[in-house]
Parts: C-alpha cells; structure tokens; sequence
C-alpha cells in the first residue's frame, strides 16, 4: 500500500489571484466607473454623531464590565476573608479579575483590598454575603463568575469589534474560572 499525503502540495495557486482579479475588474471598469465605486467612500466629515454614538455606547459599555469586575473582586475578597484555607486557591483566580477590571479601566486594586476598600465609591449596592460552608461559598463565588461571564456575552452585541473581543476574551476566562470553581468543590 502507497501512502498517501492527507494535504495537497501545490507548487502555485489554483486559480487567479484577488489581486490580477481586483486589477482586471479596475482596466475594465474605467475611469466613470472607478469614479462611481468610490462615491460610496466618504471623507468621515458627515459621520461624526455616529462615531460619537459608538465611543459612548463602548464607554458605557466599558464602565459596566469595570464594574462587574469589581463586584466579582470584592466576592473574591469577602470568600478569602471568610475561608481563609481557600486563600492559596482563589488569588490566582482573584489576581485574574483584577487584571480584567484594569483592562476596562478600574484603577488598579491592591492585592489584599478588603471587600469594602474595594468598591469605594463604584462598587456593589450591598455586602457580599458569603456562606458559612467552603463549598457552599465556591458554589456562589463560581455562580458569580458565570453571571459575570454571561453578561460580557450579552454585551458583545452592541460593542466594537476591538472592545468586543475583550469582552469575549474576559467572559472565556470568566467561564472558565466558573468551571474551576465547580470541579474544585469536589
């Protein structure tokens, strides 16, 4: 039996390129024609408003996900405190969301910020309660990074295309996070 390659290697390319493409479909078109293609480009002078519109939609945006992050930073802190035996377990992960928070924004938490120093001013509504049982609390602390996680999915569908694929990039790490939360409870 002959073995046979799974992949095709071709000396050149099967067909035209995009590029003898783009340059036959300019020589045929012409000058009147080049002319009317380009008239759908703008000089970015009548889009201001929509431009605007989009920076303050990625704005808000932005501060909800700094804020999110904050919240799960401050359950992050409020678990440690309460269980300090998960402490060695949950800094990797609480260092993650500190990151997440900086990305969109927050200023920069110090590493053993209580629950309450956290949150001073843009933080939650309410204190984190946290359950008496460790594996209670990681249930909760795993909740919270899926509801996180969620909501930076949502959000992905009113943000640009560079804020987007942080949000998508956080709310992996976010699922993830859940998903170590979930397996470390057993």
């Amino acid at each position: 039996m002959r073995n046979v390659p799974l992949t095709r290697t071709a000396s050149g390319p099967t067909g035209p390129r995009r590029r003898s493409l783009l340059a036959l479909a300019g020589g045929s078109v012409g000058a009147a024609g080049v002319g009317a293609l380009l008239t759908g480009c703008t000089d970015g002078a009548g889009d201001g408003a929509d431009s605007d519109g989009r920076a303050s939609a990625d704005e808000r945006v932005r501060n909800e996900a700094a804020r999110d992050s904050l919240t799960l930073l401050a359950h992050y802190n409020a678990t440690i405190a309460a269980h300090p035996a998960l402490a060695s377990r949950l800094r990797p992960l609480r260092s993650e969301v500190a990151r997440h928070a900086e990305a969109f924004g927050s200023p920069p938490p110090s590493a053993s910020a209580s629950p309450s120093a956290t949150h001073e001013g843009s933080g939650p509504r309410r204190a984190v309660e946290v359950p008496r049982d460790a594996r209670k609390a990681l249930t909760a602390l795993a909740t919270a990074e899926r509801r996180t996680a969620d909501a930076r999915t949502t959000a992905l569908a009113t943000a640009s295309p560079e804020l987007a694929r942080l949000l998508a990039s956080v709310a992996a790490s976010g699922a993830a996070h859940a998903y170590l939360l979930a397996e470390s409870r057993t």
